[in-house]
């Protein structure tokens, strides 16, 4: 293959990387402009960047979807019953603190929380771009790795520093996340996050019933901030994001 047909081969892969709506309504322009120059490395590192964004942003980036709510509520009562768990026992584990019957539900709680939080990203998608991507990557991995750690805990692998190293990395990003979204003026999002996050660092599980009550507050706050911008003059309502 010549290096120009290399190019429009990659072009066309990183494509397929976009969501769908994308696809239908700039796929076919964008592939005519790809053929006829194919991208060189810089392109490339755009197309990728562009798919985030356009995941990122969706159709709707206008205001957070209802799985988002409905995800945030679930991890407000996973880490609230792991949390309890843990400190309500005759004898409380060690840090990092979970106990064998709760960990399922504490890798329940990691993956419903990176699915809550991705969607509110959005209402700073407008502003802070490049901070934001960072933080959202950051967040992502550390709740990637999380969810590993956890995982290999309940097949029987490696526990303790592992699992506290991946739940603090996730923890950190997640204020890292909080303060972003708060320097956009994206409130109350960013203060719960912030605050989240920083009550998961605290090395008792009486931290993760703190962050439990915060995680439902944010599904709640969902929940009654999608029905006010329904309602004329009602404050709290998502700002628009440009696409």
């Amino acid at each position: 293959m010549t290096a120009s047909s290399r190019g429009r081969s990659t072009g066309r892969s990183l494509l397929a990387l976009y969501p769908r709506w994308w696809r239908d309504r700039y796929g076919d322009e964008i592939a005519l402009i790809l053929e006829a120059r194919p991208p060189d490395l810089a392109a490339r590192i755009d197309l990728l960047r562009g798919a985030f964004d356009a995941h990122l942003g969706g159709q709707d980036a206008g205001s957070p979807p209802g799985r988002a709510a409905a995800a945030a509520l679930i991890a407000g009562g996973a880490w609230t019953i792991a949390g309890v768990a843990s400190v309500g026992g005759p004898t409380p584990p060690d840090w990092p603190g979970y106990l064998a019957s709760t960990l399922p539900i504490a890798l329940l709680g990691v993956v419903v929380s990176l699915v809550a939080v991705l969607p509110v990203s959005r209402l700073a998608w407008s502003s802070n771009r490049p901070s934001l991507e960072v933080a959202i990557v950051g967040t992502m991995v550390g709740y990637l790795l999380w969810a590993a750690a956890l995982f290999v805990a309940i097949v029987g692998g490696p526990y303790g520093a592992v699992t506290a190293i991946a739940q603090s990395l996730a923890a950190i990003a997640t204020v890292g996340l909080g303060l972003v979204l708060l320097r956009a003026g994206v409130h109350p999002v960013g203060e719960i996050l912030l605050v989240a996050g920083t009550v998961m660092l605290l090395p008792t599980p009486a931290g993760w019933v703190l962050a439990g009550a915060l995680w439902t507050g944010l599904g709640l706050w969902q929940i009654v901030d999608a029905r006010s911008d329904d309602v004329p003059g009602v404050p709290g309502a998502p700002r628009p994001i440009s696409r």
